[in-house]
């Protein structure tokens, strides 16, 4: 014999539930960055890092894609899931670092496709095609999963180490022009994830939008 507790319980373990609860926060959070509005201004957003959201906001749920493993206004974290700074890496030094979508409550969502490769030149050094709106104080931002194979791009070569470098098949990319090909077998550049710095006293740096294109092998 069932009671009221068992009937809810079933229901709510229901598949059709879940997704309806899924649509429903992914509804909620569009809203809420709608609301935003005038905060997509190039390169600062008057937000004090968006964070605090379900991982199926943030993230898509199960079903990762390039158009939601980033939203506007989810935290770039490092592999420990510590939001990254203005000033983590010099300004004009070239450097890289990798990191990763802010979960719900904090943490780095490491799904390998989540992998981006976050970097910081000059503000003025960056050239076409890369989307120069997505910059920021001369940090841009790309996937770290390689258009040939798959890989995970986690190599520099070229002049200053300037280029990205994908070990397995040696693929090249230059990140100061939208991290196009410039060496190698890939067809096609690493999608570039745009991104802003927070006006807030803390200054982190947040994407501005999903990335601009598929991940990985097409």
């Amino acid at each position: 014999m069932s009671t009221n507790d068992d009937t809810d319980a079933e229901t709510e373990a229901q598949p059709g539930h879940e997704e309806d609860r899924l649509q429903a926060t992914r509804r909620n959070a569009a809203k809420f960055f709608a609301a935003l509005g005038g905060a997509a201004a190039v390169g600062t957003f008057a937000v004090s890092g968006l964070y605090g959201l379900e991982d199926s906001a943030l993230s898509g749920g199960p079903d990762y894609s390039y158009e939601t493993l980033y939203t506007q206004g989810t935290r770039v974290v490092d592999g420990e899931g510590n939001p990254v700074a203005v000033d983590a890496i010099s300004e004009g030094s070239g450097e890289s670092m990798t990191v990763f979508p802010e979960k719900e409550g904090g943490g780095a969502l490491q799904v390998p496709m989540a992998t981006t490769l976050l970097v910081r030149f000059s503000q003025d050094a960056y050239e076409e095609p890369t989307m120069l709106e997505g910059t920021a104080e001369g940090y841009a931002a790309y996937s770290a999963t390689c258009t040939h194979a798959g890989c995970t791009v986690s190599s520099r070569t070229g002049p200053n180490d300037q280029n990205f470098l994908c070990p397995c098949h040696q693929s090249v990319f230059n990140p100061l022009q939208g991290a196009k090909v410039v060496g190698g077998p890939a067809p096609r550049p690493l999608p570039q994830l745009p991104v802003g710095v927070t006006e807030d006293g803390d200054q982190l740096i947040i994407a501005t939008g999903p990335f601009e294109a598929p991940i990985g092998v097409e």
